[in-house]
């Protein structure tokens, strides 16, 4: 059974019977400015990915995410990829819980590999029966996060007891009083980050983890040698190192969701919680505001299991701002 997302405009073009380059998408966390792409060489697209490359990126990376070591970096085609493998890592069958509501594909990866996969509310629960725990801080799609802290002693009793937690940090560039990035590779702990969320690049595949020990050699192993493509390696290695361009885009990021919210406000719902790059947002039927959004060319996420709430991206660009007003006062009519 596959996990619904966001981002399927084929599916929404098909659904409702608009072209896709007529919608407005705001059904991913992705920030829809993303970095502006240059000097990428011929030979990059030419060649099988170069080591000395990935080093300079696992350095960049390590600049990024403060994380002192580049050896605890490890580069992956994408997070997905890293669910599709972590949950094989492990010799016998375990019992994980995962922090929900939250990302599914978590749950659908561990439990496909024959894992004891159960959704819990709070830590404590999660912690008085797992092996394995896994975080979303900040959560998608409510936005809440957990101290850090909290997570790094939680990290520490995981480990003493030979189990461990996962924190995905997917969102979390925009908060870093809630990262705990600068901790990877103590023991008990695997951090995983995202790099097209932020940096607004999805579709180069690019994901990390943060990690040390004999998972994490198990994981490169996994991975093999050429887990990410040339022109990615390089990308990425510009965009850690564009700290101009990181500072003015967070800042852009975050007036852009209080924007959102004031739009959302002035329309009669509810925000419930988020990031900058996302809003959690309250209404009466999920799917019914799915619905008419979407038969105006406007592509947010509904949630099967949360029908009283929507998560919505951001805008790109200013046009897009004012087809969003016009259209809330037209549905709301």
């Amino acid at each position: 059974m596959s996990v619904y997302h966001g981002g399927n405009l084929a599916g929404a073009a098909a659904e409702f019977g608009i072209p896709r380059d007529k919608w407005i998408d705001l059904s991913t966390g992705i920030n829809p400015n993303p970095y502006p792409v240059v000097n990428i060489s011929d030979d990059l697209w030419a060649r099988l990915p170069d080591q000395n490359r990935l080093v300079k990126l696992k350095e960049a990376a390590a600049t990024y995410y403060q994380v002192q070591n580049p050896e605890l970096v490890i580069p992956v085609s994408g997070t997905q990829t890293l669910l599709q493998i972590l949950p094989h890592l492990f010799e016998k069958p375990k019992q994980v819980r995962i922090l929900e509501p939250t990302y599914k594909e978590h749950a659908h990866c561990w439990a496909l590999a024959g894992h004891n996969v159960k959704g819990v509310v709070d830590l404590e629960a999660a912690e008085k029966e797992a092996d394995i725990i896994i975080v979303v801080n900040p959560n998608n799609p409510t936005g809440q996060t957990y101290q850090p802290n909290n997570l790094i002693a939680l990290a520490k009793r995981q480990h003493k007891k030979g189990g461990l937690l996962i924190v995905d940090g997917a969102f979390v560039d925009c908060m870093a009083d809630a990262d705990i990035s600068s901790h990877a590779g103590m023991d008990g702990l695997l951090i995983l980050r995202s790099f097209g969320k932020f940096f607004g690049l999805a579709g180069i595949r690019l994901g990390f983890v943060l990690a040390g020990g004999a998972l994490a050699e198990r994981l490169k192993e996994g991975v093999g040698p050429w887990a990410v493509n040339g022109p990615a390696l390089e990308i990425a290695r510009q965009a850690f190192l564009d700290q101009q361009w990181i500072d003015e885009t967070k800042i852009q990021l975050h007036n852009q969701a209080k924007r959102l919210d004031q739009l959302l406000t002035q329309n009669g719902y509810t925000v419930r919680g988020g990031t900058s790059l996302f809003r959690f947002v309250q209404c009466q039927n999920g799917q019914d505001l799915y619905h008419k959004l979407g038969q105006q060319g406007i592509l947010i996420r509904p949630f099967a299991d949360i029908a009283d709430c929507v998560r919505m991206g951001l805008p790109k660009d200013e046009s897009e701002w004012q087809k969003l007003k016009k259209i809330f006062k037209l549905i709301s009519v």
